[in-house]
């Protein structure tokens, strides 16, 4: 008499197979504050390169005692109009800018990364046209020419060393909250002291959404995952989860691994 059975044994007569049963995928999920890496990376390179380029000072006491004609405080602050300082906090408030829009609205779809663009494409045109023809526009040009945030090399470090600590803590505290994948189970790890909560993995459901375009680029590649552990009616929302594509298909070829063995059993 011939038997099937549906089983996971210990030993796999094929290698492939045998590496996905022993195989797990750990996904973690992030809170919005990640989206600031791009200002991060901004702060530290403009802080590097004020540092160490040799940028001009916003406030210099000693030069502003220096200069007592009104002719030449005049000279002095036209000369100074375009600092690197200026340029460096005028690309900042605009990556800032940028990533403030980001974390506080969805973009579903690529129109609206079109619309952004759009926005500070023109923003940039009519700034650059107020400062080569100051007449062009008027009372806005004369306002766009006064317009001169100016920050130094401190300002940025002081910026880089908080974003960093804020990011290094976002990243010990993944550990708190994640869930691990295998073949046979999932196991959701949460808390201090670690608790430990299992669930049968066969006809486990797992669905992925990316509700905002920007999030889903590089380095990012982010999305939300939905959880829904076997007989369960909780249903759990990990939002922010980095290379969900990834993990999800990942996910999907773990829970898959089952394993089909026939032997032959003794005739009665």
């Amino acid at each position: 008499m011939m038997d099937t059975e549906v089983d996971a044994p210990k030993d796999s007569k094929d290698p492939q197979i045998a590496d996905r049963i022993k195989d797990e995928v750990r996904i973690y999920f992030y809170p919005k504050v990640v989206f600031l890496l791009p200002t991060f990376i901004f702060c530290l390179l403009a802080a590097s390169y004020l540092q160490f380029a040799g940028g001009e000072s916003v406030v210099d006491e000693e030069v502003a005692a220096e200069v007592a004609a009104d002719a030449e405080q005049a000279a002095s602050e036209e000369a100074s109009a375009n600092t690197p300082e200026i340029t460096v906090t005028v690309i900042f408030l605009c990556i800032f800018t940028l990533n403030l829009v980001v974390l506080g609205f969805d973009f579903p779809s690529n129109r609206f990364i079109a619309l952004i663009a759009f926005l500070f494409l023109g923003i940039a045109v009519i700034w650059i046209l107020s400062r080569e023809n100051p007449e062009l526009l008027g009372a806005i040009s004369d306002f766009l020419a006064s317009f001169k945030p100016a920050a130094n090399a401190t300002f940025y470090w002081i910026l880089t060393f908080m974003l960093g600590i804020l990011f290094a803590f976002v990243f010990l505290a993944r550990s708190l909250d994640y869930w691990i994948i295998r073949p046979n189970e999932a196991i959701h790890v949460y808390g201090l002291p670690r608790h430990k909560k299992r669930y049968s993995a066969p006809h486990m459901r797992f669905e992925m959404e990316v509700n905002d375009v920007f999030e889903l680029m590089w380095p990012f590649k982010a999305g939300r995952l939905y959880i829904r552990p076997t007989n369960e009616k909780q249903q759990y929302v990990l939002d922010n989860v980095m290379h969900v594509h990834k993990i999800n298909d990942r996910a999907n070829e773990i829970l898959s691994a089952l394993q089909v063995q026939v032997r032959d059993d003794a005739e009665v």
